[in-house]
C-alpha cells in the first residue's frame, strides 16, 4: 500500500488511531460457488501455503523488492514460475509474462532561483523549495507566475499558462484529483514549471528526505520542464507579494491569478531511466465472452531503505505486500484447479505501487486486454493483519456496482459485513483506484480493512519500516479466510449468469 506521493520512503511519523483516516487521505504510492464455511472455521486455503510464498518474497535475498534491482528480477521470476505451475498462461501479449513499464527516477542536484516583483528581487531562501528538471539541466528565464489554487480542471480552464510558473496547493481537496493528476493537467496546459505548495501536515524534513531518495514517474506521463514543492510559508509570501492570497483558493468562485512576479530558474537533476515490469498471467474461460475479470496486487516494496550503518537495512515488505502476492497466487491455484468459469481471468502483479501506483497506471494506459472488456477487478494489498472472523469491509464501498455481489458472497460464507464506508480512507492510496478512475469497477475486500484500530496499529508501526519482515509473527488466518471469499467472489464475477456489468 502506497504511503502517497512517494514521500513515505523519506520517513514516517507515528499515527494515532484517530488520525488514521485523515493521514491516509493526505499522505500525500489493496468464482461456481465454493461450499459455504462458517467464519470461525479453519479456511480451506492453507495458512502454510501462503506463509511459504511470503517467506520467499520477504526474505533478505530479495532485498526488499525494489523496482529496477536484482530483487525485482528474483520477484518476477518467482511469480511467473508460480503462475505457470498453477496452470496460467502468459498474459502480457508479445512480452510473455512481463509487461515492460518505463520509469524515470530524478534526484535534485542543485538549483538557483530568482523571484522579482516590479523588477526588484524578492528575498527567498532556496532551501524552501525543491526543484527537479525533466532533463539533467533545465533553464527558465523571466517566466510569468500564476497562482492556480488547487489547479482543478474547472479552475484552470481558460488560463494562459504557456511558459508560466504555476504555483498550486499540494493538498488534495475533498473529492478532487490527487496532486499528480493536477500537475499533469497543468503540464498539458503548457506550464513550464509546476510547484506544489505543501501544507504543514507533512514535516519538511520528510519531504526533503523523500526527494533525496528520488522521485520516480512513468516516462509516458506529461510533465513540465521543472517541477517541485515549496514550504507553505514561502508559498504564502510569494503569492502575497504578487498580489494574491493562498487562502482564497478555498472560495468556490476562485479563478487563477496572474501574479505580479517574474521567475528565473537554473535546475540540475540526476536522471536515471530504466524499465520495470508488471507480471501477468491469464486463465482462459470456458466461454467465448470476450470479457475478463482481473485480480491484481503490487509486488514491489522499498528495497534497501536504511544507511550502511543501520543494523537492519532492508524494508522487506512482508505484509505490504508479499502477503497480497501470496494470496494472488493461491487464488489463481484454487480457480485453475476447479471448473473453468465462462469469462477469462487475469492475474497481475504490479510494479511501482509504492512510487505512486505507477505499474497500475501504465497498465490502464496500455492494457493487455481492452479496458472495456474488464467487467470487474479485485485489488489485494496488505492482507496479513487481521485474525479470523473479522467483518468484511470494502475499500471503494458506494463507488462501484459491486457492493451487492460482495455482500452476498460474504454472507453466503457466514461472514459478517461491515457496511460503513470508513475503509474508503484508503481508496486513493491503492492500485484499484487507478482502474476505478479508468472505468473498471474495482474493489479491495476483506477483514483487514474493517477494524481501523488494527489497521492503524500496523500503519503507525512496522508499515514501510524494516520491522515489516519475517521476524514479526504473520497473522495469516484471516488472510486465508479472505482468500476463500475472494475466490467465491471472483467466480461470480466471471459468470455472466451471476454478474453482468450495469445489471
Amino acid at each position: 500500500m502506497t504511503g502517497g506521493v512517494s514521500l513515505a520512503s523519506g520517513g514516517r511519523d507515528g499515527l494515532s488511531d484517530c488520525m488514521v483516516s485523515r493521514v491516509l487521505l493526505r499522505a500525500a504510492p489493496l468464482l461456481g460457488l465454493i461450499p459455504a464455511i462458517l467464519h470461525a472455521e479453519t479456511p480451506t486455503v492453507g495458512v502454510e501455503q501462503m506463509r511459504r510464498h511470503i517467506e520467499v518474497l520477504a526474505s533478505d535475498a530479495y532485498e526488499g523488492r525494489k523496482p529496477g534491482t536484482e530483487g525485482e528480477n528474483k520477484t518476477l521470476l518467482y511469480i511467473a514460475e508460480q503462475f505457470q505451475q498453477v496452470g496460467l498462461e502468459p498474459g502480457a501479449g508479445d512480452h510473455g509474462w512481463y509487461q515492460p513499464v518505463p520509469l524515470t527516477e530524478r534526484r535534485p542536484h542543485g538549483h538557483r532561483t530568482l523571484w522579482t516583483a516590479g523588477g526588484t528581487p524578492i528575498a527567498f531562501n532556496t532551501k524552501d523549495v525543491i526543484l527537479l528538471g525533466a532533463s539533467p539541466k533545465e533553464v527558465l528565464r523571466d517566466a510569468p507566475v500564476w497562482f492556480v489554487g488547487y489547479g482543478l480542471p474547472e479552475q484552470i480552464a481558460g488560463a494562459d499558462l504557456k511558459g508560466a510558473v504555476a504555483l498550486l496547493l499540494y493538498e488534495t481537496p475533498k473529492g478532487g484529483p490527487d496532486y499528480g493528476e493536477r500537475a499533469k493537467a497543468l503540464a498539458k496546459a503548457g506550464a513550464a514549471a509546476v510547484i506544489g505548495i505543501m501544507d504543514d501536515e507533512i514535516p519538511w524534513s520528510a519531504v526533503t528526505g523523500a526527494y533525496a531518495h528520488g522521485q520516480t514517474r512513468l516516462d509516458t506521463d506529461p510533465r513540465a520542464l521543472i517541477g517541485g514543492v515549496m514550504l507553505l510559508g514561502a508559498g504564502e509570501r510569494l503569492v502575497e507579494v504578487g498580489g494574491g492570497n493562498v487562502a482564497g483558493a478555498a472560495d468556490p468562485a476562485f479563478k487563477p491569478l496572474a501574479l505580479d512576479l517574474i521567475a528565473s530558474f537554473d535546475v540540475s537533476t540526476e536522471v536515471r531511466s530504466y524499465k520495470s515490469h508488471n507480471v501477468i498471467g491469464r486463465l482462459r474461460g470456458s466461454g467465448d465472452t470476450g470479457e475478463s475479470v482481473l485480480y491484481l496486487g503490487h509486488w514491489d516494496h522499498l528495497g534497501i531503505c536504511r544507511p550502511e550503518s543501520a543494523k537492519d537495512r532492508i524494508c522487506n515488505g512482508a505484509v505490504d505486500n508479499a502477503s497480497g502476492i501470496a494470496m494472488l497466487i493461491e487464488i489463481a491455484r484454487a480457480i485453475a484447479e476447479g471448473a473453468r468459469p465462462a469469462r477469462d481471468i487475469l492475474f497481475m502483479g504490479t510494479t511501482a505501487e509504492e512510487m505512486g501506483l505507477l505499474g497500475a497506471e501504465y497498465f490502464a494506459q496500455n492494457p493487455t486486454v481492452s479496458l472495456d472488456s474488464l467487467v470487474a477487478a479485485i485489488n489485494i494489498d496488505t492482507v496479513a493483519i487481521a485474525g479470523l472472523g473479522e467483518p468484511v469491509a470494502i475499500v471503494g464501498r458506494g463507488m462501484t456496482p459491486l457492493d451487492p455481489l460482495v455482500d452476498s458472497s460474504a454472507r453466503e460464507l457466514g461472514r459478517e459485513v461491515d457496511t460503513d464506508d470508513e475503509a474508503n480512507a484508503l481508496v486513493q492510496r491503492q492500485d484499484g483506484w487507478v482502474l476505478t478512475r479508468a472505468g473498471v469497477p474495482t474493489v479491495m475486500v476483506g477483514g483487514s480493512f474493517s477494524d481501523m484500530k488494527v489497521l492503524g496499529d500496523f500503519l503507525g508501526g512496522p508499515y514501510h519500516q524494516p520491522e515489516d519482515d519475517l521476524k514479526r509473527p504473520l497473522v495469516l488466518e484471516g488472510a486465508a479466510e479472505d482468500t476463500e471469499l475472494l475466490i467465491a467472489l471472483g467466480r461470480k464475477m466471471a459468470d455472466p449468469e451471476q454478474y453482468r456489468p450495469g445489471r
